[in-house]
């Protein structure tokens, strides 16, 4: 098979490609937008041949077209929100984010979570950096967008890690500063499906990434929503996800667990199951409908009472029966929570976040302790509902009169000793 570069020069392309990369660094027009128009436009005639590569290319182009139209319009949204970011001296260990390249669904909103379609290097560094306050370390989580189609289908996930890793090695170049993104990988692995085989999986992942730090398996399921992330209900119990799990403890990884609310008496009869396994929580265990009413969870309407207050008999016996689960405090951006924020007119500030979620976060901070707990800030999903200086600037708000000490470990502390960020060379 001919390699991209000799295709690339076979059709007369390459050059063009070449001078329109030299015109891009030469100029740097003041609008952008345009001169990007301009210079895709000329690609789609860089080459006359329609063989399926050059299919391949204008069907790549017309994505692009799309996401840029789609961004555009999303950040003029964001953007009517402004904040100034609050102590920025304040070190944040974000330990929940993704990264992914979306731009197939062309503009579909996918549960409501999919606006911002890519979101990969210089996405991350717009929020982390960008937002004004102090990330120093990021953790990424999976997103079944890089997975091989080399590989089969049990060792796919491995291709999202390679992928990540790459991306790590950018940040760890210095070239964007002290900032490392990435500095640990949540990958995947389909333990209901292969149990115990799965093994050479997670061996071949910690070979091939010395950020590889765990997995996680979306179990979410709710049979009273129209639709799950996980069509399986009750997967935390399964003897053959049983199989799998039980090989995370011999090869020191962490388990994250992304579920409902309703399947927390299952998190909790895994975690009393291997109590010497590393779980985090994922979400405050996603109370869907908590925070109010939503379109896409009908049955819990008017309920808010009553879905918070299981949702907190569930956390109080997980908090004392299990001290082998952290919690990610956050991603009450996720529609599903029901703060009704991704349909504004305007994105919230942060001082309406902050009393929206205070209360939650201060219960599950003092059920948990701040050891147990870290904030998070789950971008690029909860951005359909703010921007990272607004979330960051609301726990900021939240927590302001407890202990600096407290501060410290919920908003980088409990995410470098659970990811064991400490002892990475970026943290050198």
């Amino acid at each position: 098979m001919a390699t991209a570069a000799a295709y690339l020069e076979k059709h007369g392309i390459r050059d063009k490609l070449c001078e329109l990369t030299r015109e891009i660094a030469v100029h740097q027009p003041s609008n952008p937008h345009e001169h990007l128009d301009a210079v895709l436009a000329r690609i789609r005639n860089a080459g006359a041949s329609k063989t399926a590569p050059c299919a391949r290319m204008e069907k790549l182009v017309k994505l692009r077209e799309t996401w840029a139209a789609n961004r555009e319009e999303f950040d003029a949204w964001l953007r009517q929100t402004p904040e100034e970011a609050l102590e920025q001296d304040l070190e944040i260990v974000d330990p929940h984010h993704h990264l992914w390249d979306m731009r197939e669904l062309s503009g579909f909103n996918l549960f409501g979570i999919m606006r911002q379609q890519y979101y990969m290097t210089e996405e991350l560094l717009d929020d982390c950096l960008g937002a004004g306050h102090n990330v120093t370390h990021t953790v990424f989580v999976q997103t079944h967008s890089f997975f091989s189609k080399d590989a089969d289908e049990m060792m796919a996930p491995l291709g999202e890690v390679e992928a990540i890793q790459g991306i790590s090695a950018q940040f760890r170049s210095g070239k964007y500063g002290a900032f490392r993104g990435a500095a640990a990988i949540v990958g995947s692995a389909d333990l209901a499906k292969f149990g115990a085989e799965v093994e050479p999986l997670l061996v071949a992942c910690k070979a091939a990434s010395p950020n590889f730090r765990g997995i996680r398996v979306t179990t979410s399921h709710d049979p009273n929503l129209p639709f799950n992330f996980c069509p399986t209900p009750g997967l935390l119990l399964q003897p053959k996800f049983r199989e799998g799990f039980a090989l995370l403890e011999k090869h020191g990884l962490v388990f994250d667990a992304f579920l409902f609310s309703a399947q927390l008496g299952d998190l909790r009869d895994l975690a009393v199951s291997f109590p010497t396994t590393t779980i985090v929580l994922n979400h405050l265990g996603c109370p869907v409908g908590g925070l109010g009413n939503h379109s896409g969870a009908t049955v819990y309407e008017g309920k808010q009472a009553d879905i918070l207050e299981s949702w907190k008999a569930a956390m109080v016996r997980i908090a004392s029966d299990c001290p082998n689960v952290y919690v990610k405090v956050g991603g009450c951006g996720f529609p599903l929570f029901g703060a009704g924020w991704d349909k504004g007119h305007k994105p919230p500030g942060s001082e309406e976040v902050a009393q929206v979620l205070g209360h939650i976060c201060l219960w599950t901070i003092e059920t948990f302790g701040a050891a147990r707990c870290m904030f998070e800030g789950n971008f690029p999903v909860d951005k359909v509902s703010m921007s990272y200086t607004v979330l960051w600037n609301a726990f900021k708000r939240i927590t302001a009169e407890l202990p600096a000490s407290d501060r410290a470990l919920l908003f980088s502390g409990t995410a470098k000793q659970v990811y064991s960020i400490s002892t990475l060379p970026s943290a050198a």
